[in-house]
Formats: structure tokens, sequence, C-alpha cells
């Protein structure tokens, strides 16, 4: 070791004597003084990031967190961890606050080494490693994309991790060694194989070739898949005392798939079987009875449940309603804890509907208002009738309106007691109830009976929207059919009044009695649309939007394309930031084509057209014409599926035909 003189000059680069500073009284080595420094700047980073930039980093996440799903109790540690990743991956013109403050202090630090680690910190990321060993105040890791092996500091509250476990965080370089940024989030070895395929797997699938510029990208789903995991269920890796009881649970999550059931319902119905089985060992000599009887149970569970009789199931199932009712006790009884406990998470819960019924049954793009969710003929059981639902709903509102609830627990006790017992009110209907039975009597049927049907209605009550919403199908007159929709609005609000419209904006479709109206409202844009009033069209569009922002109706479909045809693609670009679907054909098509047409093929349309084509890459052999479109379009689609391209592409094809060299790109990008 060379001995520094004591009026040598300081080796750390501050131009004073050895003396004057890192050896004054020796105390302190050169190493620990610049680590203290570099802690302290660290925190200065902290500091800077949230004096400057908390207003823009708070907005940013507050969006980003609507797409997971975070517990409350887990919001803290996950807001932590993303203010850390938004400081040094975040750009904001052009920089991340990481870089901003680099350039901004970077003069008032004397040593000169410091100022060159500040500067290799700028191209500092977020990365996943596994844990290779430890040594001393050191941990060895791997980074699980590059096999890259770092070595890095931790403090003593931080030591003794799992050797193989996984490490989040960002590694900032110093010298031949480096440091954590803040800290970092470690998973034992145990929980570690399983998080690193599914971050693997995702980033093969995300359409990233440098993992650098994946993690920078895509860091809240990694941090989300180390907290929470992944919610998979795989019937293979599940242990099964006998080969029928594994067959029952491939039946059930067929039968769901096929329903178009989301990945919530079918898990939950196959764990829930998993734990019978373990417990009661079934002698399992017909599958189809237990499958119906899962079916039903998981159904029964829902708050919005009753979609499907015991009735309907030994129809499709081909067995007899008395032995799914065995069965399905037998479920129930065996498993009344775990269900209590589900019963009480539903209560509790945020519903994401698409999530637990699947996307298929809620998608409002893709049926008119007033058909049913399937068709019936199917023998599907989970196929019902919108109207029926909603012909539900207002039955138990009428029953609330007339009781005095004293908590939000009466209400809950209430409805899952109406629900289960099957029963309304026996309270005579006025003439206005009386009508809109009809009406919905007249949905469910076809022909004449359904007109006369509604003719009846309007007769017994004349401000009744529904009825002239079904009388307008049956003009062949555009002309007949304008006036008949506004008789319909007319009567709508008339009914409603203007200080509901008033109290009430923006929440209409989550209160049943607003429907006829809505439909009215809804049916009039279509036909001003399609006779050509693209103005018109697009104030009722923009209106039924501002009456009801979750659009269940599907009205921003529709309003896009009218945008779109009338030259409006700021707007258009604005409606699809406002309903962000990057899982749908609609939304990752639709913000290529608007790409597109704003810049022609740029670097970003490139790309969304990747992102796109990974997402249904049958979209592009309709647009481009070389597939022909069937006789009938799909009366349902699954995500990313041939029939959503087909429903996508029939809806659009005139936006992307109408610009030739956008077909020529496409048909170069196959």
């Amino acid at each position: 070791m060379v001995k520094i003189g004591r009026n040598d000059l300081c080796t750390c680069g501050s131009g004073k004597k050895y003396k004057k500073c890192c050896g004054k009284n020796n105390v302190v080595s050169l190493e620990l003084v610049m680590e203290q420094e570099l802690q302290e700047i660290q925190l200065d980073i902290i500091r800077f990031a949230m004096t400057n930039y908390q207003e823009e980093m708070e907005e940013y996440l507050e969006q980003r967190y609507e797409e997971f799903d975070i517990p409350d109790d887990a919001m803290d540690m996950f807001h932590f961890y993303a203010c850390t990743w938004f400081t040094t991956s975040v750009e904001l013109n052009e920089k991340t606050i990481l870089a901003e403050y680099i350039d901004r202090h970077i003069d008032q630090f004397n040593r000169q080494r410091i100022k060159d680690i500040l500067q290799s910190w700028k191209s500092a990321r977020p990365s996943v490693s596994i844990i290779q060993q430890e040594e001393n105040e050191y941990v060895i890791l791997e980074d699980i994309f590059t096999k890259e092996v770092r070595k890095v500091k931790v403090t003593e509250e931080e030591r003794n991790l799992d050797i193989g476990g996984l490490v989040l965080g960002t590694i900032l370089p110093v010298g031949a060694t480096s440091i954590f940024f803040t800290t970092f989030f470690d998973l034992p070895a145990d929980e570690s194989k399983k998080v690193e395929e599914d971050v693997l797997t995702f980033y093969e699938n995300s359409g990233e070739t440098d993992p650098v510029s994946f993690m920078e990208t895509f860091f809240l789903e990694v941090l989300d898949l180390f907290l929470f995991g992944t919610a998979d269920v795989s019937i293979e890796d599940l242990e099964w005392l006998s080969p029928k009881h594994m067959e029952v649970a491939v039946n059930y999550q067929k039968f769901m798939e096929d329903s178009g059931s989301g990945e919530t319902l079918i898990n939950v119905g196959i764990l829930l079987w998993h734990k019978y089985c373990l417990q009661r060992d079934p002698t399992i000599k017909k599958p189809s009875v237990y499958v119906a009887a899962l079916i039903y149970l998981v159904d029964q569970l829902l708050l919005f449940g009753g979609l499907v009789s015991q009735k309907d199931l030994a129809e499709a199932f081909d067995v007899s309603s008395g032995s799914i009712s065995a069965k399905y006790k037998d479920l129930e009884d065996i498993l009344s804890d775990e269900i209590d406990d589900l019963r009480n998470i539903i209560e509790d819960a945020d519903y994401d509907y698409e999530d637990i019924y699947g996307d298929d049954l809620f998608d409002e793009d893709d049926f008119d208002e007033d058909d049913y969710f399937f068709e019936e003929e199917s023998g599907n059981p989970f196929m019902k009738s919108r109207i029926a639902m909603e012909r539900e709903l207002l039955s138990m509102e009428r029953e609330m309106a007339d009781r005095n609830f004293k908590s939000i627990d009466e209400v809950n006790d209430f409805m899952n007691k109406r629900l289960n017992s099957r029963q309304s009110s026996r309270k005579p209907l006025s003439d206005k109830e009386k009508a809109q039975e009809l009406l919905f009597d007249a949905y469910e049927s076809t022909g004449n009976k359904r007109k006369q049907l509604a003719e009846k209605a309007l007769k017994l009550y004349p401000n009744s929207p529904d009825a002239y919403n079904i009388l307008a199908e049956y003009e062949k007159n555009p002309e007949e059919q304008k006036k008949l929709y506004l008789k319909a609005m007319e009567a709508g609000e008339k009914e409603l009044g203007p200080a509901f419209f008033k109290e009430n904006k923006g929440h209409f479709w989550g209160i049943v009695n607003t429907r006829p109206y809505m439909r009215a409202k809804y049916n009039y844009a279509l036909l001003l649309h399609g006779i050509g009033m693209l103005k018109e069209a697009i104030e009722q569009y923009e209106e039924l939007l501002e009456l009801n922002d979750m659009d269940n109706q599907g009205v921003r479909y529709q309003l896009f394309v009218a945008y779109v045809e009338n030259g409006l693609l700021q707007k258009a670009e604005s409606l699809l930031k406002q309903y962000n679907e990057d899982i749908t054909a609609h939304g990752l098509y639709n913000k290529l084509l608007i790409e597109y047409l704003q810049n022609g093929p740029s670097q970003k349309a490139k790309k969304q057209l990747k992102k796109a084509k990974d997402n249904n890459p049958y979209v592009i052999d309709y647009l481009i014409q070389k597939k022909k479109f069937p006789r009938s379009s799909p009366a349902t689609y699954g995500l990313g599926d041939e029939s959503e391209a087909i429903v996508y592409a029939d809806q659009h094809l005139h936006l992307w035909r109408g610009n030739v060299e956008l077909i020529e790109w496409l048909k170069k990008s196959r």
C-alpha cells in the first residue's frame, strides 16, 4: 500500500491536502467518506424529485395504477418503488429526473471521482437479478436477462439474503462495485423460480428486444409480479387423487372458456373443486354431473349470479336436475368455510366484471342494445338475455324503494336473499311498471307479437321510450324512424325530468330506469350516422358519453369511426386515450390507424403495428382483403381470435381502405 503524506494532495480529488481532508485526525477512510456522500446525494435526489416533479409523478402514476389491482395495505409499498422507478426511468422533457438532477448539481461537487460516478448513474435502470452469494457487506448478483454479474454493497439491515432468491432494484455503479438506489425488493428462493419464469415470459411476449428498455417500460408490471405473482391455475400442476377428479376440472375449464367466462371465475371453480376432492375423495361414475354442479356452485357465489339454473344445466349435460342438486349441496356442505370466505371477499370487492364474467359477457360492441348476450338456441345455459337481467334489476329497485335500509349491510343482505329466493314482491304494479313489463316481453318476442306488445304498452303509458324504440324497428323510412326516436327521447326526458339529468350526469346506465332513454338516444345517433348526418351523430354520441362515461353501450366505438370519417383525428386520438384498450383489436389497431393517418409510417407506427399483430394477427388479412368476410358477422368473439378480427375489420374496413398508401404498407408488413 502506498503511504500518503500529510502534505500530499488528497487522493479523493478535492484539491486539498490530505491532512486537511480525508486524513484529518485519521478518523475516517476515503471510501467511507465517499460512501456517506453518495448516500446523502441519493436522499437529495429524492428531495429534488418530490420538490420539483411531485405533481407530474403523482398524475402519471395515478393513471398507471388503474391498470393494476393493488390491495390497500400494499399501496404504500407499491407507490414507494414506483416513485424510485419514475425518478430513474421516466423521461420528462427528454430527461429522467435523475439525469436532470445530475446536470443541475454536478458542478457543486468537488471530488472528480464523485462527478464521474454520478455521470455513470444517468444510464442506470431497474433490473432483476438472482442472488449468487454474500461476501461480508456485499452481495453477488447475476442479471436474469444478460447474465452480467455485479458486486453490490448492502447495509447491515439488508444482509442475510436468501441465496437463489430474486432481487428487483436499480443498481448504481460505484467504480468496481455498485450500490442500490435507495433500496431493493427481494424474494425468497422458494418463490423466485416461478416469478423468474413469469418475468422472462413477459419479456419474450413484450415485443422489446433490449432488457434495459423492457425494465424501463414495464417496471410496474414486473413489480406487480414480485408483490402479487400471477393468478394462473394449472390443472396439471395440482395433485389429484384420481384421474376422474382431474377430468371434471378439465371439462369445467373447457365449458367455462367456451362460454366466454373470465379467468377469475374459472380459477375459483378449479381451486374449489380441488379442495373438495382432497377432503371428500368422491368416487365418480358420471363426471358431467359434477361439472354441472360445480358450474352452478360458482354461479351462486357471485353477487349478480343466477345466470344459470339447474334445469338449464341438466339439459346441457344430459343429466337430471335432482342429481345436480344433490352434488351441489354436497359441494356446498364440504366447502362451507371456503364459500363463506369467498362471499365476504366478493361483497367487499371493487369488481372488474370482465375479469370475473369474461370479455364476451359484457362486451358492448358486439351486440345491439336490444339483443341477447348470445343466441339462446346454442343450448349454453350462460347465454341469457340482457333484457332479462335488466328486468330483474328493475324489479329489485322497486322492492328496495319500499324499504328503509339503515346500512349498506342491510342492502347487501336483502339483495342476496332476493337473488337466492328468485321471488319478487306481490305489490300491484302501476301503469308505468305494467307498460315496462310488456316492453320486456316485447324485447323477448319477435315478429308481429313484438310490435303489438309495444303498441299496447304505449297505450297504457305514453311516456315509454322503449315502445318507440321497438316501433322504429318496423319503419323503413329513415325520416319516420327519426320521428319515433325523437319521441322516445322526449318521453324519456319528460319522465326523468331536468333535475334528474343534472344530478345523475355521468352515472346514467347504473340507474336502470334510464336505459330505455339511453337506448333511444343511441339508436337515434346510429340512424343519424347511417344517413350521413355526421356532425349531428357526433353530438349525440358525445352527449351519451357525458351521461354515462363508463360507456356500457359501446358508444365510443361508433364515435371513433365518426371522428375519423369527419377528419377529427385529434379527437379520435383523445378518445382512445380516454378508453385505453391495449388488449383488444379495437384499441390496438385504432391507435395504429391514427398514428399512420397523422404521421405516416413512423417508428411509432411500426412499433404499434407489431404490438397490434402480436395481439391479433388475423386482422390484417381482412383489412388488405386477402381473406373474405363470412356471410354473417360472429355473434360472439374472444380476444385475440379470428372472430374478433372479423368484427373489427367489418366495422373499420372503410377507414383503412380509404388510404391506399396505408394498405400497401400493411401488405409489405406481412
